[in-house]
């Protein structure tokens, strides 16, 4: 545990201190530091990264982020090789300073752009490369604002349909598809999908859900990348999620899992508005860098790390490495931990059929006590399956789970 003291003196010349923060109505509580005695155990072609987060140009009344430097150095301080800077669509419309202050957002997004451009040129190796991307509010089959994630489009997508600026004229600017025609090759995934919105959210905002429709694109050929479904915590947003996930895997879908923690600047605890001009509230549920997205690249740049996202390269985790690969009709697992994720407790494999209501569980290994730190095996390619995925659990609660791994 970490704490930090700040003085503040008034031009009155009146001083006050305050310990490690001074929101209004929540404990000062210490910093949590952790220092690993390992390394990531992702082997070195592997690239850990944020991939939902919040700099200084997602700015408004009730959030905003850390600057794009600041972010840089903390994913470096994590291990991070990589760090997609997902701004909200609508916050581009605003000045940076000035948050409440129209501004062009397609200039704005462009400052953006050039600013973390400019910091990985100049950025030792050592720390995680800055892709500008976007959170875009766009419209579900309903009519509702819901958010899609983008990694890396050179230009603006607009969406200021749920910022809240515009009082009840809330209806979104572009419809999902519309976003989608719009992306090429730049990868993208629905943020959080099943996360339950409450009722002044709907009403205020116009926000809604993911749902069944909005994953088959009706005027373009071009699909979402997959779905975030992991936002920081495995609760009930998690498991809806998971559960969605597969549903539509089961159809055929080729979609991915990307996890992330929708951080606004919460590189040691999650902070938020609790009630509008009331209260706040404290957790770690949405850490930067927390729970990371890892990307096989042999090269850490921008177009490696997309391309890796794209083709579904990737597992998520919080902790652990887990890898399935196929080779001469056998499928390959491995799977490593460190000492302060602790050893394996649980490891299954899960195979799915197009058209079946759910996955067959073909491969499972629990261990009571002192289970492996690191794990490797193989099992048979199960006949008719049009994929197959893992997921793994450690003594100290750390997950991960893989893409799926289609085979045919």
């Amino acid at each position: 545990m970490v704490n930090g003291s700040i003085t503040v003196e008034n031009s009155a010349g009146r001083t006050r201190r305050f310990l490690n923060s001074n929101f209004p109505g929540l404990a000062p509580d210490s910093l949590q530091i952790l220092i690993l005695d390992q390394p990531l155990p992702h082997p070195e072609n592997w690239h850990a990264g944020e991939l939902h987060c919040h700099s200084d140009y997602s700015n408004d009344p009730v959030e905003f982020g850390a600057s794009l430097k600041v972010l840089q150095e903390a994913g470096q301080a994590l291990g991070l090789g990589y760090v997609v800077c997902t701004d909200h669509s609508y916050d581009f419309y605003y000045q940076k300073t000035r948050y409440m202050d129209r501004t062009d957002p397609s200039l704005n997004f462009q400052s953006y752009r050039n600013e973390a451009f400019e910091l990985n040129k100049t950025a030792h190796k050592t720390k995680p490369i800055l892709i500008p991307g976007e959170e875009v509010s766009c419209g579900n089959h309903l009519g509702e604002n819901v958010h899609l994630l983008v990694a890396g489009h050179p230009e603006f997508l607009p969406g200021l349909g749920d910022g809240g600026r515009r009082w009840l004229n809330n209806r979104p600017d572009l419809t999902i598809d519309q976003v989608l025609e719009r992306l090429g090759e730049t990868p993208c995934f629905a943020a959080h999908p099943r996360v339950k919105v409450g009722s002044l959210e709907r009403f205020i905002f116009r926000r809604g859900m993911w749902n069944d429709q909005d994953l088959t694109p009706l005027n373009t050929t071009r699909p979402i990348n997959g779905l975030q479904f992991w936002n920081g915590t495995r609760g009930r947003d998690f498991v809806e999620g998971r559960k969605f996930w597969i549903k539509h895997l089961l159809t055929g879908k080729r979609l991915y899992p990307i996890g992330a923690n929708d951080a606004h600047g919460d590189l040691n605890r999650n902070i938020g508005v609790k009630t509008p001009l009331f209260s706040l509230y404290q957790n770690r549920n949405h850490v930067f860098g927390n729970v990371r997205t890892v990307v096989k690249s042999q090269d850490k740049t921008i177009e490696g790390i997309q391309k890796g996202l794209r083709t579904g390269a990737i597992f998520c985790t919080d902790g652990p490495y887990l890898n399935l690969s196929q080779e001469l009709g056998k499928i390959l697992i491995e799977a490593r931990s460190i000492t302060v994720y602790g050893a394996f407790e649980k490891l299954n494999i899960y195979a799915g059929h197009l058209g079946a209501d759910k996955e067959v569980n073909v491969g499972q290994w629990n261990w009571v006590e002192s289970g492996p730190m690191e794990f490797s095996d193989s099992i048979t390619a199960p006949t008719g399956a049009a994929y197959i995925r893992a997921e793994a659990l450690t003594a100290t609660k750390k997950f991960a789970l893989t893409a799926p791994l289609f085979l045919n």
